[in-house]
Order: structure tokens, then sequence, then C-alpha cells
């Protein structure tokens, strides 16, 4: 059935969706940059001096990796990345 589906949605050109994926695998490279700087305690500042990028956009990638990750803080971050 699923490629039954597969080869409709190809045949409108509507195009398959790629599979959710989760966990760190799912983050982009610099979106995991982020997130292990932050899961070793690094300030939201000193992320954003270390990776020449606006504070702000360090907020936001933190925010897309919490979701991506479904965590919600950095402590969670820091079990997702295994950082004591």
């Amino acid at each position: 059935m699923a490629a039954r589906a597969h080869s409709e949605l190809v045949a409108t050109n509507a195009g398959p969706r790629r599979m959710r994926q989760t966990g760190p695998t799912a983050l982009t490279p610099a979106e995991h940059q982020v997130a292990t700087l932050a899961a070793r305690g690094r300030s939201n500042e000193e992320i954003a001096g270390a990776l020449l990028m606006p504070a702000t956009a360090v907020e936001g990638v933190l925010t897309a990796v919490y979701r991506k990750l479904g965590v919600s803080g950095r402590l969670q971050l820091c079990e997702a990345f295994d950082v004591e």
C-alpha cells in the first residue's frame, strides 16, 4: 500500500514528503553546534560570540532545537546530548 501511495504521489507531481526525523540526527549542522554549546553550559551571548551570530539568532535556533528534540529547556537538552 505504501509503494502504491508513493507511486501515485510521484505520478501527480505532488512528490512524497520526507519522513520526519527526531532526535539529534534531525538537527542541521548549525543547530547541532548551537545545541552542543548550550548543553555544555554556554550562555546565548557566549554562543553568539563563538559562532559570530546575533544572540537573538541563537535564541531562534535553540527554539527550533527544543521543538525538534521535544525538550523544554537546557536541562533536558543536556540529557538529550548526554552532557553532565
